[in-house]
């Protein structure tokens, strides 16, 4: 979160500044390839893409995943927003809590 002082004087000029952030950009590839890696991931990727959609796939769904472009991604009733979050890896999960705490 980024924030100035109040200005209270409103004759004396407030400086703008620009900031440039850089963020970690994945490719699809290595996503999905994380995914893979987690077996408990991987079923539900192998249900997905399986062409006979059973009882599994159903209970995939009714769960909130969905697939897109090859990647896993799940609906959070928990959540606020109404877009699917990225389903991250267990291998993964450690190092992106680290990451993603002030």
């Amino acid at each position: 979160m980024l924030s100035r002082p109040t200005n209270l004087n409103e004759d004396v000029p407030c400086d703008i500044f620009a900031v440039s952030v850089d963020f970690q950009v994945r490719k699809s590839k290595d996503i999905r390839q994380e995914q893979l890696k987690d077996d408990e991931l991987k079923k539900i990727i192998d249900c997905f893409e399986n062409s006979s959609k059973d009882e599994n796939f159903a209970n995939w769904t009714s769960r909130g995943y969905l697939m897109d472009q090859g990647i896993l991604y799940r609906y959070s009733p928990e959540l606020e927003t109404e877009e699917a979050q990225l389903v991250v890896p267990f291998q993964e999960r450690e190092r992106e809590s680290v990451t993603t705490v002030p």
